[in-house]
Order: structure tokens, then sequence, then C-alpha cells
């Protein structure tokens, strides 16, 4: 009986240390449980780590190409019913409707700044050597700016200041970066060439396949589904907002800017279109930028009907034209932050020359996404 009762209670003891064992003093029997999930985890990233290293050359074509895609995917869609379920014929038509509509507009505007951005400082520096603006940069009596060195003065020491080679060198730098860049462009044919065939496919894989790889990304991401569904739909609404309610006005701005230019004669209208393109980015004042001091310009010359007829161009047609596009293209349900567009398109040039452009909206688009999954997911503790 007592032999039984020891044998019992020896038993105890050993299933008591075992338990003991497995768990340890520090919960050692989850880690180790969990080993071969931190291993995996590990050699995912490690895999996943080399396959960007490998993409990296091509990672602006392929931001490029999701964003082009997740913004006209509603026309994919309409083609892919069109064509009855064909996804392949579907894809091809939307790639080529991107290269007629994007690709190759863009491809002339680039070629037509590298010629007038060269043409635009030769006829600013004729017309300054020629002594047609001498009168007003000068700052003795008389000239145009005499008042405004008579304010000054006391503060700043304006006679060491040479306004003419001032405007001479601002044109020259500007001219030649955008010389420098568009030529950087053209020098390397090859991996041009190289880069457009990689954006092409990518965009026809990404029409072809994008919902398989997002439904795929969905199901491998701890999120919530709700959460998953909202980030989607939050990036489309962005990307969408950026594309048609703050590219595609620019673009428009821009043109109609170009034709007001040229209307009055003025010379390149496709740079400084351009230019108004870009500075439309800029809150508030935006295309004013160029339109008003070539209205002064004018004036300044003589030609007082085409300095009014600037002003009344760029402030009632290139000016307001945005504050229509905008509701119509995107609705009102997506917000276009102006000023953070701005703000990364001009940091992105400085950061990556002209790919910038197209990479600091992205990366915006992707903070922003993940801000509004971050508030929602944490409302109630933000609100604390």
């Amino acid at each position: 009986m007592k032999k039984s009762s020891k044998s019992k209670s020896k038993a105890f003891v050993t299933k008591r240390l075992t338990k003991s064992e497995q768990k340890g003093k520090f919960g050692g029997f989850l880690i180790i449980e969990k080993l071969p999930g931190y291993f995996l985890l590990l050699c995912m990233l490690l895999a996943l780590g080399l396959i960007g290293y490998i993409l990296s050359p091509f990672l602006t074509e392929i931001l490029v190409a999701a964003f082009l895609v997740v913004a006209f995917y509603p026309v994919y869609k309409k083609l892919n019913k069109w064509f009855r379920g064909l996804r392949g014929l579907a894809s091809f038509v939307s790639v080529l409707l991107l290269i007629i509509l994007v690709l190759a507009p863009l491809s002339v505007v680039i070629l037509l700044i590298t010629s007038e951005a060269s043409d635009a400082y030769q006829i600013i520096q004729s017309k300054i050597e020629s002594g047609v603006f001498d009168q007003y940069f000068q700052w003795s009596d008389g000239g145009y700016f005499y008042e405004l060195k008579e304010r000054i003065q006391p503060v700043i020491d304006l006679d060491s200041i040479d306004l003419k080679q001032m405007i001479v060198d601002s044109a020259q730098s500007v001219s030649s970066w955008l010389v420098a860049q568009t030529g950087d462009i053209l020098k390397g044919v090859g991996s041009l060439v190289l880069g457009i065939v990689i954006l092409i496919m990518t965009m026809y894989y990404f029409f072809k396949d994008g919902d398989k790889l997002v439904d795929r990304v969905g199901k491998l991401s701890p999120l919530p589904i709700v959460y998953e569904h909202e980030l989607f739909n939050k990036i489309r609404q962005m990307v969408k907002a950026i594309v048609f309610g703050v590219f595609l006005t620019s673009i428009v701005q821009g043109i109609l800017g170009g034709i007001g230019f040229a209307i009055v004669g003025i010379s390149n209208p496709v740079f400084w279109g351009t230019a108004m393109a870009f500075l439309s980015l800029v809150p508030v004042v935006g295309t004013a930028l160029i339109w008003a001091p070539a209205a002064i310009v004018m004036a300044i010359l003589g030609s007082y009907g085409a300095a009014l007829f600037l002003v009344i161009w760029g402030l009632f047609l290139v000016g307001t034209i945005d504050n229509f596009l905008k509701p119509y293209l995107i609705g009102n349900r997506a917000h276009t932050y102006p000023l953070m567009t701005f703000l990364v398109v001009l940091g992105g040039i400085i950061v990556m020359d002209l790919k910038g452009v197209i990479l600091g909206p992205i990366m915006l688009v992707i903070l922003m996404s993940f801000l509004h999954i971050y508030e929602a997911e944490y409302k109630r503790v933000l609100k604390k």
C-alpha cells in the first residue's frame, strides 16, 4: 500500500517537474515553440530584401506602373467587360491608351522643353545685352527700381548689386539645369528604352493580374479584412486625387497658360506653359508667378493690350479652371493636399532629380493611406 502511495507521489513529482521544465522560468517553451515561425519570418524578410535589392534599379518603373494602373483601372474594367472577359486583350488596349495619352505626349514635351529652354535663355540674354531693359535695371534716379532703392537702402547696400547680371545668371542657371536634366535622359538612350519596356510590361501584367496580386497580399497581411479594404480604397482615392485632381488640372492650366502666351506673341510658350503647370502646385499664387511678371514686362514695353489680356486670361481662366475641374474629376470624397503635394514634388526633384516628380507623390499616397488606417485603429485611444 505504501509502495503504491510512494509510486503515485513520485509520478506526481515527475509530472510536476515536466510541466515546469516545459514552461520554463521565462516562458522558454513558448519561445522554442515559436522558433520555426521566427526562422521562417527571418528567411522571408531576407529573401524579400534580396529581391528588393535586385529590383531596385527598376523601382521607379514599377512604382510608376502601379500608380498609372491604379488611376486607370476603371478604364481597364470597362474594356474587360467590353471584350467579354479577355483580360489579355483588355490589358493590351489599356496600355496602348496610356502610351498614347500619357507617355507619348510627355516625351514630346520633354523634347520641346530641351529645345525651348536653351532658346529662352538666348532670347533673354540678347534682349538684356541689347540694352532694351537698361533703364529698368538701374538703381539710379529715373530707374524703375529707384523708389524701391530709397526705401531699403538704409538696410541693404543696393549699389553693389548688379540687377542685370543677376537676371542673366538666374536665366542661365534655370535653362542650364533643364537642358542638363533632359540631356541626361537623352544620352542614356539604352537605359531609357529599357526603362520604357519594363514600364510597359509591368503595366500590362498589373492590369491583367493586379487584382490577384492584391488578393494575395491581402491574405498574407496580418491586418483585419476591414482595414485591408479600407487601405486599398484609400490608396485608390488618393491616387485618383493626385493624378486627376493635381497633375491633370496642372497640365490643363499649363496648356491654357502656354496658349495665352502664344496669343500675345511671347516666344517659347511650351517652356512657359510647362513652368506654369509645375508652379500651379504652389498654393495661392500658383501660375501667377509666371503670367504676372510677363504681364508687367509687356506693360513696360508698351504693349498694354497684351498685358491686360494676360491678366484677364491668367486670373479668370488659368487661375480658376482647377476649381471647376477638380470636383468634376475626383468628386468630393478625395483630398488632394496641394501644399504637401507641392512639397513632395519639389523635394523629390531635389533628392532624385526628375524621378521625384512621380516618386514623391507615390510616397505621399502610401504615407497618408497608412496614417488613415492608424487613425481608424486607434481612434478611441487618440481621443483620450
